[in-house]
C-alpha cells in the first residue's frame, strides 16, 4: 500500500512539474516574430453535421467562375459545395447552371467574402 501511495505521489509530482514548465514562457531562446495570419490546421476540425442545412449563396452561368469562388472560400476555411442546378425551376424558367452552397452557420461569412471579391 505504501509503494502505491509513493508511486501516485511521484506521478502527480511529475505531471505538476511538466504542466508548470509548459505554462512558463521560454526566455532563454531568442524571440522570433510571430506570424500575423496563422490559421488552425485542418486536422482538428470537428466532424460535419449530416443534418445541417446548406444555403445557396451564389449562382453563376460559368463553371470557371464557380471554381474560383469555391477556391477562395476554401482558402478562408469556409466549407462549400459547387453543384450543377436542374434545367428548369418550378415556374418553367431556365436556371443559370452553377450554384455555390455553404452551411447555414457560415452564410454571412461566405456572403461577405463573395461581395468583397465581386466589388
Amino acid at each position: 500500500m505504501v509503494r502505491f501511495l509513493v508511486y501516485i505521489f511521484f506521478v502527480t509530482g511529475t505531471l505538476y512539474i511538466i504542466s508548470w514548465l509548459a505554462k512558463r514562457p521560454m526566455t532563454s531562446l531568442p524571440s522570433l516574430p510571430k506570424p500575423t495570419n496563422v490559421k488552425p490546421g485542418r486536422w482538428f476540425r470537428p466532424k460535419r453535421n449530416p443534418g445541417e442545412i446548406w444555403v445557396q449563396v451564389y449562382e453563376t452561368a460559368s463553371v470557371e467562375e464557380g471554381r474560383k469562388l469555391q477556391a477562395r472560400l476554401e482558402e478562408e476555411e469556409v466549407e462549400c459545395v459547387l453543384y450543377e442546378q436542374g434545367k428548369k425551376d418550378i415556374y418553367g424558367s431556365a436556371l443559370k447552371g452553377i450554384g455555390i452552397a455553404v452551411p447555414k452557420t457560415t452564410t454571412a461569412l461566405a456572403q461577405n467574402i463573395i461581395s468583397r471579391l465581386l466589388a
